[in-house]
Formats: structure tokens, C-alpha cells, sequence
């Protein structure tokens, strides 16, 4: 009974100093902030826009796409070039606000946590207004470009955060 509390003292002080460590432990064994960086295949790149777009995938072309994943958010950019009757029809069918394409929000929307790719140049087309909206959890945004029938999209999905 003599060395009962003092080994009782050492246990818990050796519990919280393993409660503060673990933390620390796991976050290097399984990183939450790990990112990988992808590039789309460009045929299953225009056959996703083209689901979205509600059109044939011969309709579209010089379709590029990459996709960056982490633990917070999912990120999508594509370019394309399209008539302007589905791109229409996207902006109706996920409500699309217009907007005024100021630089603030270019680099907000459009180059934020945008990797170094060089055919994402969406300033490139010259547009004063974009197309923003939110649906089911996505950010969209979308330049458009009806005579150079060229647009750029970028797509965010933030992800929601395991329950336990």
C-alpha cells in the first residue's frame, strides 16, 4: 500500500502526457492535409460534361480537366469548347446568378488554389460577367466565351467532416 499512489500518480501522469501526443502521432501516420493532384482523362472528362451540359459528347471539344483532392475540399477545372444552346441550358438548370467578373473575383473564384496548369487561363477570354451559383453542396463558377465557343468551370466540393 505504500507505493499505491505514487504508481498511481505516474499512471496518470503518463495517460495525459499519451493524450497529448496522440494528436501528433496520428496526424503523421494518416496526414489529414494530404493532396493529390490529377489529370483528368480527357474523354471521361467530356463525357462528365457533357452529363452535365444534358448534350452528346460530340458536341464538345478540346476538353481538358484536373481534380485536386484533400480532406476539406475537392476541387474540379475544366475547359472546353461548345456551342452556346447546353451551356445555356447548364446556367438555367443549376441557377446560375450572373455576376460582374471584377478582378476580386476572378481570383476568388477562379484562381484560388488553382495549380500551375498551363491551359487554365479563364482571364484570357476577356469576359466582363461569369456565372456563380451553389448546388447540392457544390460551388460552381463558369466564363463563358459565346463566339470563341469557349468556357472555363471550377468546381468545389467541400467535404463534410466524419462523425464518430
Amino acid at each position: 500500500m505504500k507505493y499505491f499512489f505514487p504508481f498511481m500518480m505516474v499512471l496518470v501522469i503518463l495517460s495525459g502526457l499519451s493524450l497529448i501526443v496522440t494528436p501528433y502521432i496520428g496526424e503523421y501516420i494518416f496526414p489529414a492535409s494530404k493532396t493529390t493532384l490529377r489529370a483528368a482523362d480527357p474523354e471521361q472528362a467530356k463525357q462528365a460534361l457533357a452529363d452535365w451540359f444534358n448534350t452528346s459528347p460530340a458536341s464538345l471539344s478540346d476538353v481538358q480537366a484536373i481534380k485536386q483532392v484533400s480532406a476539406q475540399v475537392n476541387n474540379s477545372w475544366f475547359t472546353f469548347k461548345a456551342d452556346a444552346p447546353p451551356v445555356k441550358n447548364f446556367i438555367l438548370q443549376n441557377r446560375l446568378k450572373q455576376q460582374d467578373l471584377t478582378p476580386e473575383t476572378l481570383q476568388k473564384v477562379f484562381m484560388a488554389q488553382t495549380p500551375a496548369i498551363p491551359w487554365w487561363q479563364p482571364a484570357a477570354l476577356e469576359r466582363q460577367t461569369c456565372f456563380i451559383g451553389t448546388d447540392e453542396g457544390q460551388e460552381i463558377g463558369l466564363i463563358y466565351h459565346a463566339e470563341l465557343r469557349t468556357g472555363f468551370i471550377v468546381i468545389r466540393t467541400r467535404t463534410k467532416p466524419a462523425k464518430f
